[in-house]
């Protein structure tokens, strides 16, 4: 018996810090990247559609956010009549937001992107019997404008421009020769622009402000998102750590606080409804609850450890 509950006791020090650091990871979804570069259409390249999913590549290689696929992110905005990519103005960031279930929002343009040729060439003979000399080099560039807003705020939190650009030539004497010719240049070019970006996110350093799941620094976890009869469904499951029996203090928030210089939402009156105990997680961000105590719950209601 002592070895199964030294066993067991191992195995919760090991998994605690990966369900906590996980919690705490701001949840982030990546909108698709407008095209914004003059003077080529590339309209066989979808390069704003190529930055988005770059983007969400990188945050997701980097182990500190929770980000919405573009696939899952293109389903939630389908069913939710959603449209929405590139401008954004800060009171749509937060509508946008609330409705995705999401801290922060990312969003840009593809200012930059095109190709640039040159070449030279002698004709053959022209000097004193020397061969025909051709030679040819093409130049790629991109460049990418890319912000971050609070959901909570409207407020942008991160912004930053990146740029890149590579170089290819070809040199023919009497014909022959050859040279590097990358006709992948635009994906090569785009990816290391994208990854400067990321990096630049990263060392903006957000942090979650809430809803993050069970061991959020904030205390807390998520919210009710419906009520069906004695049933209380909840925004918060396995991806936050939530588990059968867990039970949550729920809060109705009251009336806000509002900067009366820059509208920013200080704090809001908090009113103790009761509390409720969970009793199956069916899903990611999905668990079912009943009530332990109080009553009159309703979707919006905050849960807090």
């Amino acid at each position: 018996m002592k070895r199964i509950v030294s066993a067991f006791s191992l195995l919760v020090l090991l998994t605690a810090p990966a369900v906590l650091a996980q919690g705490n990871k701001p949840r982030v979804a990546v909108l698709e990247f407008k095209n914004k570069a003059s003077h080529y259409t590339w309209t066989w390249y979808e390069a704003g559609r190529g930055a988005q999913d770059m983007l969400v590549t990188e945050l997701v290689k980097s182990g500190k956010y929770r980000v919405i696929e573009r696939e899952q992110l293109a389903a939630i905005m389908q069913e939710k009549g959603l449209s929405l990519s590139g401008d954004i103005d800060p009171r749509t960031a937060v509508k946008f937001g609330k409705m995705l279930g999401v801290e922060y929002l990312i969003a840009g343009a593809v200012t930059q992107l095109g190709t640039t040729d040159r070449g030279a060439s002698v004709p053959g003979g022209l000097l004193r019997g020397l061969p025909s000399v051709n030679v040819r080099s093409q130049k790629a560039e991109a460049a990418v404008d890319a912000r971050a807003f609070s959901t909570s705020t409207g407020e942008i939190v991160w912004a930053d421009t990146a740029k890149d650009e590579s170089s290819d030539a070809s040199v023919f004497v009497a014909g022959a020769g050859g040279g590097a010719s990358d006709h992948g240049k635009v994906d090569k070019i785009l990816r290391p622009v994208v990854q400067k970006l990321a990096s630049s996110f990263a060392k903006a350093d957000l942090k979650s402000s809430g809803m993050g799941g069970h061991g959020d620094a904030s205390g807390i976890v998520g919210k009710i998102a419906n009520v069906e009869g004695g049933t209380l469904y909840l925004n918060a499951g396995s991806e936050g750590g939530v588990k059968e029996g867990d039970e949550f203090t729920v809060y109705r928030v009251g009336k806000q606080i509002k900067d009366p210089d820059t509208g920013e939402v200080l704090g809001a009156d908090e009113v103790k409804v009761g509390r409720v105990k969970v009793t199956a997680v069916k899903g990611a961000r999905l668990s079912t609850a009943t009530a332990v105590s109080g009553s009159g719950f309703k979707a919006g209601d905050t849960l807090k450890n």
